[in-house]
């Protein structure tokens, strides 16, 4: 009796290691996933970091060519106008209106700053167009850095840890450098 009560036990106690192990497991295939999304935000927070300020950047440029041009002006206003009452007519809602007016007109402010865009990896990360360069450093088309991000990207979702933010200036660097040739324009 005291035989089945111990083999019993055991049984139980297998029973629930075998469960143990199970969720283990399924912790760290979680934990690795989730480490994977976080490597994987990194560049993707920095992509969008740098999307933001070009786009910020071709705001400021269109606003200083609508101002020195009286047609583009005149262009901008139009195409505000025709959102504000497009946007009404669609939706019947003055925010909504209001919103593709703005939208329009900042689509066609950016678009009036459009410039070939460079970055410079630092201390701090600057974008800048390319007729503009008045530092000193190494400035990466804007093109060659998201091919590099993208590969950086890459190896986040396989499971490659980047390190922190210097890190992964540092490795973008190296990617960049071991682009093609035919893709790659170092600005200096």
């Amino acid at each position: 009796m005291l035989m089945n009560e111990y083999k019993e036990t055991l049984a139980k106690m297998r029973q629930e290691l075998t469960l143990i192990e199970a969720h283990a497991e399924w912790i760290s295939r979680r934990f690795q996933c989730l480490q994977g999304e976080v490597e994987v935000s990194k560049v993707e927070l920095l992509q969008r970091l740098l999307e933001q300020r070009i786009e910020s950047e071709a705001r400021q440029r269109g606003v200083v060519s609508v101002m020195k041009d009286r047609k583009r002006l005149r262009n901008s206003v139009l195409v505000a106008a025709s959102g504000f009452i497009l946007g009404g007519l669609l939706t019947k809602d003055k925010w909504a209106a209001l919103n593709a007016g703005l939208s329009g007109l900042d689509g066609t402010l950016q678009g009036f700053g459009y410039a070939r865009w460079i970055v410079l990896l630092g201390e701090r990360i600057i974008v800048t167009a390319s007729e503009s360069t008045h530092l000193d450093g190494k400035w990466f088309p804007w093109e060659n850095l998201k091919l590099a991000m993208g590969e950086l990207r890459e190896k986040a979702l396989l499971g490659e840890a980047l390190g922190n933010l210097d890190d992964v200036l540092y490795r973008l660097e190296l990617v960049i450098g071991d682009l093609p040739r035919s893709n790659f324009r170092l600005v200096s």
